[in-house]
């Protein structure tokens, strides 16, 4: 059987490994110049840029079942986060699994002794949680806003942690995203380690398209149309080239996979702008820095060269800061508000720009309700199966699982 793959970002890559490792012939044919879709990672004079600020849950399901976590290097963030307003910085983390935290955990006026508390039952519970994505589970939904106030926290922890803490997982500081989406994250959080491959997040995307032949990916090839045989889809048009195939799996991003196949995906995104500056060492540790102020530019920093080395070449550090959205403004003034932003925390820091990425598309949109409207991988033309996180929730790990289910659509 030959089957072929449009896009070599997770899902695609996922698809193609599954079905080459069941006996099909795969050709995966990708518009740019990589691997990885969103998931990539640059190298610029000695430093590695991931293309947006990305991590990777240990725990994730459908992940673990395709990856090689040592190959891979991972290295570890420390758990919780530093919560920065003006210039004082207090600790908010799980003492059980730090407990070098647990005093200033303790003492820390990010949160009442409740919302610790809440905090931790809620930890406890969501480890029971067997869903393997946002998408699967069945249960209400509203936002994420709605479901921690419902359980009780205080408006200074939202302000102070969730807003910030999730706002760089959901891009969404409002909270406006889906609860399904929070309580399963919280679930990875709780489970696992939160990670990245020692020589960037791009590694992932590399160890996926390494099972399979290197003539089998195709680089800087677009698809323009699929071709049709009566109601069969039976290949595509590439480059001006036609290229037969038994079935077709479009593992695109949503925007393209609507304009290919007039799938109903869902329309709405939300983006991120990611800032790096070059310094001789912030002295953050390996904890997420949060913004806890209202009206801050910046929502989250990494001094990202103390979770792996490989990331600053020797004698410097590598710091990756997150705006969310797409301001509108010149790479001039977005460093000088990010400096400004970092130095009120850490003054004596001495940050050099180094390079900005504008992602609009970071993921779709998932507000509550979003999950039960989501495409199926088969569709109704025969030859035709789609893949995509947007088949299942917005993250790496959803982007495998729909690779994996798509793959099987295709056996089946």
């Amino acid at each position: 059987m030959r089957v072929i793959v449009v896009g070599a970002g997770l899902a695609g890559l996922t698809c193609a490994k599954v079905l080459a490792e069941r006996g099909a012939e795969v050709a995966v044919f990708e518009a740019s110049d990589g691997v990885g879709g969103r998931v990539r990672t640059d190298e610029v004079d000695g430093f590695l840029l991931d293309r947006g600020f990305q991590v990777y849950f240990t725990a994730y399901p459908a992940a673990r079942r395709h990856l090689d976590h040592a190959k891979l290097d991972l290295r570890a963030f420390d758990p919780g986060a530093v919560v920065c307003r003006g210039g004082r910085k207090s600790i908010l983390s799980d003492p059980r699994r730090d407990l070098g935290s647990l005093a200033p955990s303790i003492l820390s006026d990010a949160a009442t002794a409740g919302d610790k508390l809440r905090t931790l039952k809620l930890a406890v519970s969501a480890r029971q949680d067997e869903s393997e994505s946002a998408g699967e589970r069945l249960d209400g939904d509203v936002t994420s806003l709605e479901y921690l106030r419902g359980l009780g926290f205080s408006e200074r922890i939202l302000d102070r942690f969730f807003r910030p803490f999730y706002g760089g997982i959901f891009l969404d500081r409002d909270l406006g995203t889906s609860s399904r989406v929070l309580r399963f994250t919280f679930k990875m959080l709780a489970s696992g380690e939160t990670v990245i491959p020692a020589r960037g997040i791009g590694e992932i995307p590399k160890q996926l398209a390494s099972h399979l032949p290197e003539e089998a990916i195709y680089l800087n090839s677009p698809v323009e149309e699929l071709l049709q045989d009566g109601e069969r889809v039976s290949g595509v048009r590439s480059s001006g080239t036609e290229h037969e195939a038994d079935a077709v799996v479009v593992a695109t991003d949503a925007p393209v996979a609507r304009r290919l196949v007039g799938a109903t995906v869902p329309e709405g995104s939300v983006g991120q702008t990611c800032l790096y500056y070059a310094l001789s060492g912030l002295g953050a540790g390996k904890k997420i820095l949060l913004n806890g102020e209202d009206g801050g530019f910046l929502n989250n920093v990494v001094e990202i060269s103390n979770i792996s080395e490989a990331y600053a070449p020797p004698g410097e550090s590598l710091v990756s800061a997150v705006t969310l959205g797409i301001p509108d403004a010149p790479d001039e003034e977005l460093f000088r508000r990010g400096v400004s932003d970092i130095t009120r925390w850490y003054p004596d820091a001495d940050l050099r720009p180094l390079a900005i990425y504008r992602i609009p598309f970071a993921q779709f949109s998932q507000p509550p309700g979003v999950h039960d409207e989501l495409p199926e991988n088969r569709t109704e033309t025969q030859g035709l199966v789609l893949a995509g996180e947007y088949t299942e929730d917005s993250s790496i790990n959803g982007a495998m699982l729909s690779g994996e289910r798509a793959a099987a659509e295709v056996l089946r």
